[in-house]
């Protein structure tokens, strides 16, 4: 009987994420995300701006969503409800210094509970996707971190900069992961951060090809040559490619 139990317990969560997977493929209603702000150093200013973050500093991020869907027949406007948490300083698991399938395996769990606890305790409706922003001062010594989307645990982890100058680029971060969690795939060089051609590139049939005006958001830079590229300033510079469209369902939306 334990055992028919424990079965019945993971039919019932896999077939929980399958259709939480599908309906957010299917681009039907907006999609809720939680934002929780969270303090990464011992700086106030990163505090005191950590606290000052409110729903619509995301605005640019469903401005970006509407002008990329409507090629699709896609009319959800907006994208995503955005609504944010108060600040905290608890930190997410820290990534695995190596990235070993098991080491992987064993943070990913980590994060899963973390992740419920977080959303268990923050006194908000249960949304879609959870999305932790970690603030970190821009004068700080520190190196950013690596930021992450899960389409699994449907949670991302962002490393941002605390302050007004830096939101638009922030935001850039923020909407690949976002993507990510949708299902979306990264389209760059890992070993060196360019994008790959041709999914990578916003334009690959501008010819010339070089230098290009817009990243696509999941190749993260804007080409300019073969061996150089830059970090688009906001998401006025970003576009979806056709197979990050085709990854997060856009395309299942035209043969409706």
């Amino acid at each position: 009987m334990r055992v028919v139990a424990l079965l019945s317990i993971l039919f019932v969560i896999v077939l929980g994420t399958w259709m939480t997977e599908r309906r957010l493929a299917s681009w039907d209603r907006p999609t809720w995300v939680t934002v929780y702000p969270i303090v990464a150093d011992d700086s106030s200013d990163t505090l005191k701006y950590a606290r000052s973050i409110k729903a619509s500093d995301f605005d640019e991020v469903n401005d970006f969503m509407e002008r990329e869907t409507r090629p699709y027949g896609i009319q959800v406007t907006p994208a995503f409800y955005i609504k944010v948490t108060p600040v905290s300083n608890e930190m997410p698991p820290p990534m695995p210094d190596q990235y070993s399938p098991a080491a992987i395996a064993w943070w990913s769990l980590k994060m899963r509970w973390w992740t419920w606890k977080k959303g268990f305790g923050d006194g908000l409706v249960e949304g879609d996707i959870q999305m932790f922003v970690l603030y970190n001062s821009i004068n700080g010594t520190n190196e950013v971190d690596i930021s992450v989307g899960m389409r699994k645990g449907r949670y991302g982890v962002v490393n941002s900069y605390a302050s007004k100058s830096m939101n638009s680029k922030n935001l850039v971060v923020f909407a690949h992961e976002l993507m990510h969690v949708f299902g979306a795939s990264d389209k760059y060089v890992r070993s060196t951060g360019e994008p790959e051609y041709p999914f990578g590139f916003a334009d690959p049939d501008q010819r010339p090809l070089f230098p290009q005006k817009r990243a696509e958001i999941m190749g993260g830079r804007i080409p300019l040559s073969s061996f150089e590229s830059r970090m688009p300033r906001s998401l006025e510079q970003c576009r979806i490619g056709r197979l990050t469209a085709e990854e997060i369902g856009f395309f299942a939306q035209l043969m409706k």
